[in-house]
């Protein structure tokens, strides 16, 4: 619905501007104009001052042909030139969600697709209202999946093209540690790039790109994404943290479809993690190797200190949606901790198993491993009692013959050997993670148990 408004036509001076005012309604966008016509009966030069308010920035698509992103609620004023084919978008400010957003636009439709350009700057974004993207707008929408399966209007990306940059001052968010975020969003020819997309957190960064081959009914998204000097403390909320280091990681994924979750469950590629070295609480490291006796003292005690963390390597190859270890070692001065399992991005599950193997005598070990299962958002600790229940068996079976011999099922005399960090970081680093020069020497803490 749209009510226009203008001055007399029996009174128009061509020589002078005419005003005019327009109220226009879409559904649940609304914008007001307030202008001059400069020459009148020539629509293709006026300037106006435009209010705009609407649920989300994606609906404006209707009334302008703009491939806009899903957003908040949002409010916004500006300054609007048009000189024939050019608008113009003067001091563009308001507010999307609880973020501000300011900067100026330039739209051209003198070609086939109209091309947006331009500007844009948010002095504070709520992080909460990134998420919002990817879920149709509405940052609070529940969902019983930890990936969002809205659907995106990625078919519009064949609509428009465009090149805008964006930065943040700062960033609100209550689960990251987050400063500050910038990227440069470039459409043409229906494939999206974002391209550099960093993050800057209070120590270290994430960087990448992505991009959106929308060229097909089926979009393709890529992402190569780079995790460097990450404080794994600064990621633990509280002031008890149990793990301690600088971490390195990157993934590069490829995934199809129209939502987050549909290229989640279709995603092949690689994802490799380190930490060089840190420190780990004791009491934990214990517990990975199943030191029974030694962790539950530890734990009674409130014993809180910390054993050198080594390093640790995550190596994934990812196929259809599923991340397969291939490399999973976590070397703490106590315990060597080897892991194998999966991650289900579609059905957002995961089963992985950790094996401690002490590196020192120990007179009552549970030769068990550790157990992590369940869905991602939360997941479930346990020990696989299976292999817990064979040790027992066997200690039962020894013990009827002779009370002595059962012990023995439980002794480990300590095998385990320190990894050769120094060989792994060189390996992760070969698989992609980009650990700088330097980082490859573990830290000098003599090897335990025996060789």
């Amino acid at each position: 619905m749209a009510d226009v408004h203008g001055g007399p036509l029996i009174n128009v001076d061509e020589s002078k501007p005419y005003a005019f005012a327009a109220d226009i309604t879409d559904g649940e966008t609304h914008v007001v104009l307030d202008g001059n016509i400069l020459h009148p009966f020539h629509l293709d030069q006026f300037n106006a001052q435009v209010s705009f308010t609407g649920k989300t920035l994606s609906d404006l698509y209707y009334l302008t042909g703009l491939s806009l992103p899903a957003t908040p609620p949002y409010h916004m004023t500006t300054q609007m030139t048009r000189d024939g084919a050019l608008y113009r978008l003067h001091n563009l400010s308001g507010t999307v969600g609880a973020s501000d957003l300011h900067g100026d636009l330039t739209v051209d439709v003198a070609g086939a697709r109209p091309v947006l350009r331009g500007t844009l700057n948010s002095r504070v974004l709520d992080f909460d209202d990134l998420g919002a993207l990817f879920r149709g707008g509405n940052p609070a929408m529940a969902s019983a999946a930890l990936l969002p399966d809205t659907p995106l209007h990625t078919e519009r990306l064949r609509q428009m093209d465009g090149d805008v940059a964006y930065s943040v001052n700062s960033v609100r968010s209550q689960d990251f540690p987050l400063r500050g975020f910038v990227t440069n969003i470039h459409l043409e020819n229906g494939v999206l790039d974002l391209k550099p997309l960093a993050f800057a957190f209070s120590q270290g960064k994430l960087s990448g790109s992505l991009q959106i081959d929308a060229r097909s009914d089926v979009p393709v998204t890529s992402v190569d994404a780079r995790v460097t000097d990450i404080k794994m403390e600064n990621f633990i909320k509280g002031a008890d943290k149990a793990v301690s280091g600088t971490a390195e990681a990157r993934a590069v994924l490829t995934g199809r479809g129209n939502s987050v979750h549909k290229v989640a469950a279709s995603a092949s590629g690689t994802a490799t993690a380190v930490i060089p070295s840190g420190h780990f609480r004791k009491s934990l490291a214990e517990w990975l190797g199943i030191d029974v006796l030694n962790a539950l003292s530890l734990t009674l005690t409130n014993d809180n200190s910390d054993t050198g963390l080594r390093c640790a390597v995550a190596h994934f190859d990812a196929k259809d949606g599923v991340l397969t270890s291939q490399q999973f070692i976590f070397d703490t001065d106590p315990v060597l901790v080897q892991g194998s399992g999966t991650v289900d991005m579609g059905k957002e599950t995961l089963d992985l198993h950790l094996q401690g193997e002490p590196k020192h005598f120990q007179i009552f070990r549970l030769r068990a491993p550790i157990t992590v299962t369940g869905s991602l958002e939360h997941p479930a600790i346990g020990v696989d009692a299976g292999k817990a229940a064979v040790q027992g068996a066997i200690g039962l079976g020894l013990g009827a013959v002779n009370p002595l011999a059962a012990i023995l099922a439980f002794v480990d005399l300590g095998l385990a050997k320190n990894a050769d960090c120094t060989g792994l970081m060189s390996t992760a680093k070969a698989q992609g993670a980009p650990v700088k020069p330097g980082t490859t020497t573990p830290r000098n803490a003599p090897a335990q148990g025996k060789s």
